[in-house]
């Protein structure tokens, strides 16, 4: 005869299994929440961070004061080993790849074709680090950099014999400097400026920026800068090679050499209607209020609310950076980059009279904000990062690159990028990164072979956020093998 079944035994099985499913039902459902949160991506990188890193607020292994013949800093060796990417030849000490005088002769002479940018295809990119030259020397603080420029640093005499009628420069020792002279202004920038001031309102803050092309050694811009006018200095190349030499490091000012451009359409651009009227505040007004092209909704997907969260945001980042590195405030740095500008903000937030900031609008950006940037009072240009900047090497003493590896991740080597940030930085000079963690992590094993010392330290909010700052200091080294780091 057939067992009768226990109902209180089935009912006890069924109410277990009913239990089980449902807390799979309940731990699926919040791993899930947890996934699309964001905090969930990268954790373990930033777990590993967060325990090699002290405090999130400053870098206690990163020294970025200037040591010539100090000890070398500290750098995190838990990693495999970099590739060592080697000095090039001393012959580069001066190389400017889109502008490389002996290449440029190759190209044909009709329509001046051969002035015209051209930058080296991939298989004649130079692959090395440009030394500083001989000698070179940590370049004075600002203001008294505007009238000096240590000799060792640009060591190139004939423009004081060629220019001295002129007042350009002349040489003292072991300085050039520069009386403030020019070839429109032989008297002095001063008196000159003087003369514009009586015509032009520069006085009240309703000229701000200015455009000084064929510049000379960009005295003018230096002198306007006392008049809280920012200038954007062009030098055309022409048989003085080392007048942009000089000029990109008299007064730590002048940034961009260019030869011709190219050839554009003969046209006059319209004056856009939402700025007619003098609606642009004078400055220092003008950097912080809400731009006419933002207000007039000109820019798809910004508004005046975007415009000031993202004002409030940067102020955030910038106050985290002077945790980080307190030599921001202190004079040691003048020309500072931001390689992927936005609206702007970090340049605002970091706004002092010692710094002079470049803001690079990258060509691939998803939004055209430059001309939000130039209504704000700043200056900037367009650029494409999978090539050269248009300046000589050594011309910054900070660069800013807040999401720039996400952005050219598809597009180019991020090593050309790396290469080409450390040709335009000066020794012991700094960096910021501000990008994903798996992107700054394979940043730092680049940069770990190209005499950076480097650090990695939490985003502001905290460990979980996935995003991390990276600093980094170019270690001093020069033509010739001086170096003042063991590494």
């Amino acid at each position: 005869m057939a067992l009768k079944p226990n109902s209180a035994d089935g009912r006890t099985r069924s109410s277990v299994q009913l239990f089980i499913v449902v807390g799979l039902c309940c731990f699926f459902y919040i791993l899930g929440a947890w996934q699309r949160s964001g905090f969930g991506k990268g954790d373990s990188l930033a777990l590993e961070i967060t325990k090699n890193t002290a405090d999130c607020n400053i870098v206690p292994s990163l020294n970025f004061e200037t040591h010539h013949g100090g000890e070398a800093v500290t750098v995190d060796e838990s990693e495999s080993k970099p590739k060592v990417i080697e000095p090039c030849h001393t012959r580069y000490t001066d190389y400017t790849p889109c502008q490389d005088q002996k290449r440029a002769m190759t190209f044909p002479r009709d329509n001046m074709i051969y002035r015209e940018r051209h930058c080296p295809p991939e298989k004649e990119k130079l692959h090395c680090l440009i030394p500083a030259p001989k000698g070179y020397v940590t370049p004075f603080p600002w203001p008294k950099s505007r009238d000096y420029v240590p000799y060792a640093n640009a060591p190139y005499k004939s423009l004081t014999v060629e220019k001295a009628i002129q007042n350009w420069i002349q040489y003292e020792g072991n300085v050039f400097r520069f009386p403030g002279g020019g070839t429109q202004f032989p008297q002095g920038a001063d008196k000159y400026i003087d003369q514009l001031a009586s015509v032009i309102p520069i006085k009240n803050g309703t000229v701000r920026t200015a455009l000084d092309t064929g510049c000379g050694v960009a005295s003018w811009g230096a002198y306007l800068w006392s008049r809280n006018v920012i200038a954007m200095s062009f030098a055309p190349r022409d048989s003085h090679e080392a007048q942009m030499q000089m000029t990109s490091g008299i007064g730590q000012y002048v940034l961009a050499i260019f030869g011709r451009y190219k050839k554009m359409e003969a046209c006059i651009t319209p004056y856009p209607d939402d700025v007619a009227g003098g609606k642009l505040k004078a400055f220092p007004e003008r950097l912080y209020a809400v731009p006419p092209r933002i207000s007039s909704g000109s820019i798809p997907g910004i508004s005046v609310d975007t415009f000031m969260e993202d004002s409030k945001l940067w102020k955030k980042h910038v106050n985290a950076y002077r945790r980080i590195n307190k030599l921001i405030d202190s004079g040691r740095y003048r020309n500072i980059m931001d390689m992927n500008a936005g609206l702007g903000g970090f340049a605002a937030a970091i706004q002092s009279p010692k710094l002079w900031v470049m803001n690079v609008m990258p060509t691939i950006a998803e939004k055209n904000t430059l001309g939000v940037i130039y209504e704000r009072g700043l200056i900037g240009i367009y650029h494409d990062w999978c090539e050269a900047f248009s300046t000589y090497p050594r011309t910054y003493d900070l660069i800013h690159a807040n999401g720039v590896f996400s952005l050219y991740k598809d597009k180019c080597d991020f090593k050309d990028i790396l290469l080409e940030m450390d040709r335009i930085l000066r020794p012991e000079g700094s960096v910021i990164f501000r990008d994903e963690v798996d992107v700054l992590i394979k940043v730092k094993k680049i940069v770990g072979g190209m005499r950076w010392d480097t650090k990695m330290v939490d985003h502001e909010d905290g460990p979980l956020v996935p995003n991390k700052i990276l600093v980094a200091v170019k270690q001093y080294w020069v033509a010739g093998g001086n170096s003042t780091s063991t590494q």
